[in-house]
């Protein structure tokens, strides 16, 4: 795991002082080892965190035999040691990496070729000395980072937005992008292809494109890989079906076990994190899982079911003690590391028990993926109700007004008459209704269809007629990659730890969504099919237990711990809120009138941000 940097001058030589600062703004991804390549108007940067082929022959930018060709990578290919095969006789090697893999296998099979052949996590750039072409590409799910930004006399691209504006001049250039500002605040993060600022952009997850230096263009940006074409098959029992799964994952979890440091997992003790838990220990002699502990919020905390899972499976159990006093420096901290506002509070425990781990491990396995391919979340339920009860409508307008408008039911309600793709994002998020950003937002003019414009266009895209799959592709596409993908990654490498997804493989993925989705959710039962694996062995009362997910005590922290924080940032006027709607909203939630906890964080994130980068 790593940091990458790139810059190209149309004109003028790099300025290389300046460019190696703005590498080192990427420190925190790679501790070890640091490398770059200068060509007059080229130069490539990177920061290495060691995991595979440790020596230096490991190091980047990387190039081959001729010196024409080059990389810089940043992520795991798990399948390099099958292509090292198919490539090893057409060339010398000079390490055991997976980078070398990549830039043989490009030189082999082309771009195109290469990235039909590749599995894992990652973001590179490959620059072709003899074309005069940079080809870049992002992994399936978007696991790993790719920002870029571009104009008439410089493009750059870097793993995290802080290396693009470390030069001052670019940042001036880039300004607060109002239509993401707005996204942010229905969504809780800034879907791609756009951040928050308004020239920088994210390559989408499964994309590349090329960057023809001689006519200074973006071109051939196309989609690698797709699941909304995958065809339902009815050709399989249910014996079928869980064997085929649990074969998937456990090769899924073998592969990212491939390290030459030591590993881990985070275990919250339930079903997904379990489930991997569960064949880490068939795999591997000595394991060892960590859990954050809720010392101060006993609703919270589950580290009861996290310790007997870890009993019963016989893996080490280490146990991260996050107390309320811990809550403030550890949210600052990483407000301060993210380059976007990204309104989640289990960011905060998570970063906290990242940097608990990493003492001992530099690699953590996660669950993450699992409700978004295999259907942990109820707004799965509410999605394919209202598809099929969508003539209950007109009672649905008479039953809400029995609720508070910040209440699930209400919004359950409320969204009868929203497409398809713009209730996904508007259930579950804890965000505003049209109506309060309306009311928040100064000058406010965007329809709900410019708000969510790439759910519109990713809802379009989508073959299947089965609501469930529909659903769980859209969160797929978006709300993974955009949100919780990059909690996790700027959790963990905010303290230079690599976290792997094994149940975001390409292949396991493929096959859940050749699924009907009654194979996800069956009788009102979330998850059907990993619940069915993982009661194997663990307790049916823990794996059926009610789904918490990774709760905090936002509200309360609000209300005390963070209460200094909240007053600071909540009213800066930076002229895009209205303060009296700020102030009504901080009053209701500070009276218990009504919890506005995640409107409130969606706020502070941003006002936060926007000190940190136009203020001080």
């Amino acid at each position: 795991m790593c940091g990458i940097y790139g810059r190209i001058n149309k004109k003028s030589e790099i300025n290389r002082g300046s460019f190696l600062s703005s590498l080192d703004t990427l420190k925190s991804r790679g501790p070890d080892n640091s490398g770059t390549y200068f060509d007059k108007n080229i130069g490539l940067g990177f920061r290495r965190l060691s995991i595979i082929d440790l020596s230096e022959k490991g190091n980047q930018p990387m190039f081959d035999g001729s010196g024409d060709v080059s990389i810089v990578f940043n992520g795991e290919i798990y399948n390099f040691k099958e292509l090292k095969k198919e490539l090893e006789a057409d060339f010398e090697w000079k390490s055991q990496s997976d980078t070398e893999v990549l830039l043989n296998g490009y030189k082999k099979w082309g771009f195109d070729g290469l990235l039909q052949k590749i599995e894992g996590m990652f973001a590179f750039a490959i620059y072709d000395k003899r074309k005069d072409l940079l080809f870049f590409a992002r992994d399936h799910f978007g696991k790993k980072p790719f920002y870029y930004y571009f104009d008439e006399d410089t493009f750059i691209f870097a793993s995290e937005i802080k290396a693009i504006i470390n030069d001052s001049e670019i940042k001036k250039k880039c300004q607060v992008d109002k239509l993401s500002l707005s996204k942010y605040l229905f969504y809780g993060y800034v879907p791609s292809p756009n951040s928050i600022f308004d020239k920088i952009k994210k390559l989408e997850p499964s994309t590349s494109f090329v960057f023809d230096i001689e006519k200074w263009e973006i071109s051939d940006k196309k989609r690698f890989w797709n699941l909304e074409n995958v065809e339902i098959r009815g050709d399989l029992s249910e014996k079928d079906i869980l064997e085929k799964t649990e074969d998937l994952i456990k090769k899924s979890v073998e592969k990212r076990l491939i390290s030459d440091v030591p590993l881990g997992v985070f275990l919250s003790g339930g079903v997904d994190s379990s489930l991997v838990a569960s064949y880490m220990s068939q795999i591997s002699d000595d394991v060892n899982s960590f859990t954050v502990c809720y010392k101060d919020y006993p609703k919270a905390d589950e580290t009861g079911y996290a310790k007997r899972v870890a009993q019963k499976l016989g893996i080490k159990s280490n146990l991260c003690y996050f107390e309320n006093s811990l809550v403030k420096e550890n949210f600052i901290e990483i407000l301060n590391y993210l380059d976007e506002p990204l309104a989640d509070a289990a960011i905060i425990p998570l970063y906290f028990v990242s940097k608990y781990a990493k003492k001992n491990i530099t690699v953590a396995l996660s669950g993450d993926g699992g409700d978004e391919v295999f259907g942990g979340y109820s707004k799965y339920k509410a999605q394919d109700f209202i598809e099929k009860y969508h003539y209950l409508k007109f009672i649905s307008g008479l039953a809400k007004k029995l609720f508070k408008k910040d209440s699930s039911y209400f919004k359950f309600l409320d969204s009868f008459d929203e497409s398809f793709y713009s209730r996904q994002f508007i259930f579950g998020s804890g965000g505003f209704l049209s109506e309060e950003v309306s009311n928040l937002v100064k000058d406010y003019s965007f329809s709900i269809d410019e708000i969510f414009s790439e759910a519109k266009e990713y809802d379009s895209l989508f073959k299947q007629e089965d609501n469930i799959n529909r659903s769980l592709y859209l969160d797929c596409k978006i709300q993974l990659p955009d949100w919780y993908l990059v909690k996790g990654d700027r959790a963990t490498m905010a303290n230079s730890l690599e976290m792997r997804n094994p149940l975001l493989d390409k292949e396991l993925a493929e096959f859940a969504f050749s699924l009907n989705g009654s194979w996800k959710i069956r009788d009102g039962e979330q998850k059907y099919l990993l619940k069915k694996l993982v009661s194997k062995y663990i307790d049916k009362d823990i794996i059926y237990r009610e789904k918490k997910g990774f709760g905090v005590p936002l509200g309360d922290w609000i209300k005390n711990e963070l209460k200094d924080l909240f007053d600071e940032f909540l009213f800066i006027d930076n002229g895009f809120f209205d303060l009296n709607y700020v102030r009504k909203l901080y009053d209701q939630h500070l009276e218990r009138r009504v919890d506005n906890e995640f409107k409130l964080l969606r706020i502070l994130g941003f006002n936060y941000w926007y000190r940190k980068y136009y203020e001080f």
